[in-house]
């Protein structure tokens, strides 16, 4: 029994270590409306793709947001694999998101459309289980379509451009298919 037990741990171990595909959260700093959001990432040898989401609802506020990026892998950064692998990875992004501030005067509410570049690198830990800590930089320009009512609750719209946008993400993924 003990060897039927050993031997089911032993492949389940070796059934983890191929998985290529990761479920995840996500932590940002630079976007007032987004700060944290689940994330999908499927990771190759020489790519990977990678599709999050967020979605915020508080009093009178609401943001939703969808982006996919297309990564560039490279395994560059030797380490000994007791300490696990470190991949460095860049690609475009892009996505769109909507946000309403609510309905007071002079509140908006809009959508935004992202394209970017997205820089990274990864810690895929050295366990039977495999996990990853990832750090990004996204400088991005953004185009935001707006609309808001002014004091005498005529609505007002308005397009503007943020070039560049700078966000920084770290994320945490189990990959567990």
């Amino acid at each position: 029994m003990k060897k039927i037990i050993l031997l089911l741990v032993f492949l389940a171990g070796a059934s983890f270590a191929e998985k290529n595909d990761a479920l995840g959260l996500w932590l940002q700093g630079g976007n007032s409306g987004e700060y944290w959001g689940v994330d999908y990432k499927h990771l190759g040898s020489t790519a990977a793709t990678d599709i999050y989401v967020h979605l915020s609802a508080s009093n009178d506020k609401f943001s939703l947001g969808g982006y996919f990026g297309y990564y560039f892998v490279y395994n560059i950064i030797k380490a000994d694999a007791s300490m696990g692998r470190f991949p460095l990875y860049w690609g475009p992004v892009g996505g769109v998101g909507y946000w309403d501030n609510g309905d007071k005067i002079g509140d908006d509410n809009g959508v935004a459309v992202r394209g970017g570049v997205t820089l990274g690198i990864s810690w895929i830990f050295p366990t039977s289980f495999p996990m990853d800590v990832s750090l990004e930089l996204n400088p991005v320009a953004e185009c935001h379509f707006k609309s808001w009512k002014d004091n005498s609750a005529e609505k007002h719209s308005d397009t503007t451009w943020e070039i560049p946008s700078l966000y920084f993400r770290i994320m945490f993924h189990a990959y567990l298919f």
